[in-house]
């Protein structure tokens, strides 16, 4: 009996020690942050902080980008050992960037890695292309300044309409100040203000945007057309709950027109057909056809991704396109903006950083074109995003909350003041020419760099030990080495450069010749070329036939005074004057690559045999296999003069 009544005097005292974790966790649900914050830290004050309080402290700060702070709660559950919950320490590592421990932050990032090995973001910051350091330092081509417009609050996300720049501001209004419980701040709308000195970067005192899109909830991110009549921006759609009041709702894209100087409301883009969806952050395609925007859309790659639609002249919008795995990681992208010159700038923490957002750029024009990080000091341990940058004079702004700012989210003018940012990755193709069959190294070789259509993109000599470097290849493409020598076979190496400027290392051996130019001698049966591919009853060079051209050139070159007949051949399983005709357009064609890549016409004869040379038996009527044909099918390059 004294038992029971025990417990049933502990059950209040128990309920009642629940009670502020489940306020706590209730907020955190609701993403009111700052309640939430104050009632995890008093209970882990009083000493009952446990793993569950100490991730969502350090959730709660890491979300709303008090990276510092969430470090400090972070590292008190990472003490507490796996298992760790999902993305924990993925943000734990971004945090410790933030908080200058960027060997820790390395530490936990490997740990991470090795129970993610396959994520984008894992793959985008590996150790050795962290090792390689292929983080651009922008410290002499950027030149930062923070505006006089800034307020205690945040302000963030600007665009220009001439000298006018129109940002987003949390400073708190005359009327309908309602508080954004994420952050404690009001809720953010547009503002303007007119650049009054150029040189020093100085704007008038901010003004409200138009009332006409003024809500009581979120304004931001806008962005103008060219003729300044347009302007879509995002906002918290206006929702009717159960008591059919309108309530705060979910981001989204509006647009608006401007009619003999008004602001009209044009309403919500309906991008995607679920109210549940996230979208924001508009941004105009060089020639305003397609909008960018971030989204947390089903079916992408992570928390928010970047997307794409069409805009279309009689108003109407295509379907949203996801920009890809390229661009787009499991962890956040957002903040999309476009410069004239089509470079697609965007705010990301899934990549290659120093912590927090930081600033990307790809270029659109360029296929296949990876993101590159900005630099310092465009980018710093805390976040930094929604840049705008007018590429014909050089100059921008970006948005940040690192430290020494005026408030929360601060403004910052740049200028691109060094020399013009270079929108790719880079790296080095280094390696060794050897000896086939001693491995000895071959000295002064001369190597060609090849792009996947033979294009040559750079040509070096090889040093004394058979040493040789391309420098400054652009990465995520496929190059072919080719190396040559006199009295050496020439040989080719493929190489693919891959992500983020990772230096490749490739040797290239040659085989030694043990041949003499003579008349009669068949350079198809030295560099062991069994035919130059055509297409069916084509007679153009395929891609696949450069290779073995491009020995007999070197060969051509190498022995200045041989003169070769160019021989083309085929099977017999067509009629005699057609393979006769057939043979001799290849024939034709082959020398006619050779003319082209430098050989003098008269040290060249091309001749067709159809199929008056069988190699075998595979004669009309004789039934052989494909291999058998296959032989008969070939070309000669018979040297007949010296």
């Amino acid at each position: 009996m004294k038992k029971q009544l025990i417990l049933v005097l502990l059950f209040p005292i128990i309920a009642l020690a629940q009670q502020p974790l489940r306020r706590a966790d209730a907020k955190f649900e609701q993403e009111s942050y700052i309640s939430a914050i104050k009632i995890y830290e008093h209970l882990a004050k009083k000493g009952k902080g446990t793993a569950e309080i100490y991730e969502k402290l350090g959730d709660a700060n890491y979300f709303n980008a008090n990276y510092v702070e969430a470090q400090k709660w972070y590292e008190k559950r990472y003490a507490f050992n796996a298992p760790f919950p999902e993305g924990f320490l993925y943000r734990y590592s971004q945090s410790l960037k933030s908080a200058a421990m960027q060997e820790e932050a390395q530490k936990v990032m490997a740990e991470y890695a090795r129970e993610k090995p396959t994520e984008l973001r894992v793959r985008n910051q590996t150790p050795t292309l962290r090792a390689q350091n292929s983080i651009k330092k922008g410290s002499d081509i950027f030149s930062i300044t923070n505006l006089n417009i800034n307020s205690k609050y945040s302000d963030f996300s600007s665009t220009f309409k001439a000298d006018t720049l129109l940002f987003a501001s949390a400073r708190p209004r005359i009327i309908a100040n309602q508080i954004y419980q994420r952050t404690g701040q009001v809720f953010t709308n547009l503002y303007y203000s007119v650049k009054s000195n150029d040189t020093t970067n100085t704007y008038s005192e901010p003004q409200l945007f138009s009332k006409k899109v003024f809500s009581v909830y979120h304004e931001a991110t806008p962005i103008f057309t060219k003729d300044g009549k347009t302007i879509y921006y995002t906002q918290n759609e206006l929702r009717e709950n159960n008591k059919r009041k309108l309530t705060n709702g979910l981001n989204k894209i509006y647009k608006a027109i401007n009619e003999n100087g008004k602001w009209i409301d044009q309403g919500v883009l309906d991008i995607f057909a679920l109210d549940s969806i996230r979208v924001a952050h508009p941004a105009l395609s060089a020639d305003e056809s397609s909008l960018y925007f971030a989204s947390d859309a089903k079916g992408g790659y992570g928390q928010s991704d970047l997307y794409k639609i069409d805009l279309y002249p009689d108003g109407t919008i295509g379907n949203p396109v996801n920009l890809g795995s390229a661009i787009n990681t499991e962890a956040r992208e957002s903040y999309p903006f476009v410069t004239q010159d089509n470079i697609l700038l965007f705010a990301s923490d899934g990549r290659l950083g120093m912590g927090g957002y930081d600033i990307y750029a790809v270029d659109l024009n360029t296929p296949n074109a990876l993101p590159v990080h900005l630099g310092e000091p465009i980018n710093s341990p805390f976040d930094d995003f929604a840049i705008n940058w007018d590429r014909t004079t050089n100059r921008g702004v970006l948005s940040s909350n690192r430290p020494g700012g005026k408030g929360d989210d601060d403004l910052y003018a740049f200028k691109n003041t060094g020399a013009p940012f270079v929108f790719e990755y880079l790296t080095s193709i280094k390696g060794r020419v050897m000896d086939l069959k001693s491995s000895n190294p071959v000295d002064y070789a001369a190597l060609v760099l090849l792009d996947k259509d033979n294009n040559e993109v750079a040509r070096t000599v090889a040093d004394e030990n058979g040493n040789f470097a391309f420098e400054n290849v652009k990465s995520n493409a496929m190059y072919t080495i080719q190396g040559s020598k006199e009295t050496y076979s020439t040989a080719g190496v493929e190489v693919i450069a891959r992500l983020y400027g990772d230096n490749i290392s490739k040797d290239i051996r040659l085989k030694k010749d043990v041949y003499e130019i003579a008349p009669g001698l068949d350079l198809a049966n030295v560099f062991e070329i069994t035919q130059i591919y055509f297409d069916l009853d084509k007679s153009n060079i395929r891609k696949d036939a450069i290779a073995p051209l491009e020995k007999i050139v070197e060969a051509m070159i190498e022995y200045p005074e041989i003169k070769i007949e160019i021989g083309s051949h085929t099977d017999s399983r067509q009629h005699r004057k057609y393979n006769k005709l057939l043979s001799q357009r290849r024939a034709d064609a082959t020398m006619a690559y050779l003319i082209k890549r430098g050989i003098a016409p008269e040290r060249l004869t091309a001749k067709g045999y159809g199929e008056s040379q069988l190699v075998n038996q595979c004669a009309d009527g004789i039934i052989c296999t494909e291999a058998e044909h296959q032989q008969n099918r070939r070309s000669t390059f018979v040297v007949v003069s010296k």
